[in-house]
């Protein structure tokens, strides 16, 4: 039982309607029956009656919100004063992010933030763009840089907002004696009889399909040798001559090894970007507020674009 299950409880007892109220939450309706099966689980009642026609609080329902409603509005009113008090000696913004992300786009954000707020400190959790939303709708982190999912559904249905920063094209890496490897661009259909070295579909679902759409748009299917999610280790697998990748410009500038070289395809429409997501919460740190402001009006200098 946490207060986020109870505010969510607030909220269904005021409208009586699970569809509005998952609305004015910015969650789904099924998430939010979720929290209310839980809540009742955990109490060992039931709160609400519901039908196909109308939802009702039972007696325990009722005298819950009549108790908790003063005591959580107190609280939903000290937690946002504090908030947005802008003197407080220091704030601690929770934020996660996919490493591209972290060494591309954190030096500039954390060097434009300091110059608006020293005394700000930000705790930084490197993990998957899966993770990333999870730690952001769990309210683990404030907000979180990851890899856009194809299908931006699969942000906006649980509730979170997004903001797109930068969009990459896939280049094909390959190790330095590769037979492809002097070429200006390259045609994907090249590719059809090559090893790949894949993206995990359950940690980095973005980079996975947008692999695989690339290559069923060529007319093939890429042939697998390993699947997985660090770069530092695709690397070295292509420099000891393993296979090849499709990988985003973004990732490619992440690279070091002199034995492995990132070629443009000819095809330039497969483009992976990076976006930031938050929850649009009333306890959402006002800070947090104005780096997302700063962010969309263009006010922290781009990694691809100019010099730390």
């Amino acid at each position: 039982m946490n207060l986020l299950g109870l505010r969510y409880f607030i909220k269904a007892a005021e409208t009586l309607n699970f569809s509005k109220a998952a609305k004015e939450l910015h969650i789904s309706q099924p998430g939010l029956s979720q929290q209310m099966n839980t809540l009742e689980n955990e109490l060992g009642m039931k709160l609400f009656d519901r039908n196909t026609k109308k939802v009702s609080l039972t007696k325990e329902g009722e005298y819950l919100y009549q108790k908790l409603l003063p005591s959580f509005e107190n609280i939903e009113k000290t937690i946002k004063e504090l908030m947005d008090h802008q003197s407080i000696p220091q704030t601690l913004i929770r934020l996660s992010t996919v490493p591209s992300a972290a060494s591309n786009w954190l030096p500039f954000l954390i060097k434009s933030l300091h110059k608006k707020y020293p005394n700000v400190k930000i705790h930084v959790q490197e993990t998957t763009s899966s993770q990333a939303i999870e730690d952001v709708k769990q309210q683990k982190s404030h907000m979180a840089f990851i890899r856009t999912p194809i299908d931006i559904s699969l942000i906006t249905d649980q509730g979170l907002k997004w903001l797109e920063l930068s969009k990459h094209p896939l280049k094909l890496v390959v190790y330095s004696n590769h037979y492809l490897a002097e070429c200006d661009s390259v045609d994907i259909t090249l590719l059809k009889d090559e090893p790949f070295l894949h993206y995990d579909r359950i940690q980095a679902p973005a980079l996975y399909f947008l692999l695989e759409r690339a290559c069923l748009t060529a007319g093939f299917l890429p042939r697998t040798i390993c699947a997985g999610t660090e770069i530092l280790t695709i690397e070295n697998m292509i420099e000891n001559e393993l296979g090849i990748t499709l990988m985003p410009e973004d990732m490619v500038r992440l690279l070091k090894s002199q034995h492995v070289k990132a070629i443009p395809l000819t095809d330039q429409t497969f483009t992976s970007s990076i976006s930031v997501i938050w929850q649009d919460s009333q306890f959402l740190p006002a800070k947090v507020r104005s780096i997302l402001s700063m962010l969309e009006n263009k006010e922290i200098g781009s990694p691809y674009n100019s010099n730390l």
